[in-house]
């Protein structure tokens, strides 16, 4: 920013050739810190998130945490792969569609009334999704023993 910059796009090239680092929209949250420490407004620094983009709610927790947009790669790649141009135009009609839903349903009329009150943070690094214990499985049956402890 301070060196003339007008944006900047957050990408770790869809994992394969940064496999161990940051995500985008791992980082984005401390780059926007760190560009309003600068004096920088959202109107004068587009930030872009590229990989990792699958849906709408991805979408709009990037426009959430800062995003001016975000980069789609692989699923235009893979629309365009299986159905042609034909796919791609579905697929973004699929991306715009559940991006609306995600709005109505977080109650934002519109793409500036996004905030960064609209999401979590406190977990954003962690990349264990906790999966709900099976109680009924646990209580029920007796678990497997090795041959040699029976």
């Amino acid at each position: 920013y301070k060196a003339g910059l007008q944006g900047c796009v957050l990408s770790n090239h869809g994992g394969r050739q940064l496999d161990t680092c940051r995500s985008g929209i791992e980082v984005l949250p401390e780059v926007m810190e760190a560009l309003r420490e600068a004096g920088a407004t959202r109107e004068e620094f587009a930030v872009f998130v590229d990989g990792g983009i699958r849906r709408g709610a991805d979408i709009f927790k990037a426009v959430a945490l800062g995003a001016a947009g975000v980069g789609v790669g692989r699923p235009v790649l893979y629309s365009l792969a299986s159905y042609g141009d034909k796919g791609v135009v579905r697929m973004v009609h699929m991306l715009q569609d559940e991006l609306q839903m995600v709005m109505r349903l977080s109650g934002t009329p519109t793409v500036e009334s996004i905030t960064d009150k609209h999401v979590i943070t406190k977990n954003l690094a962690d990349h264990i999704v906790p999966l709900p214990a099976d109680n009924l499985t646990v209580g029920t049956y007796m678990p497997l023993m090795p041959a040699a402890r029976m």
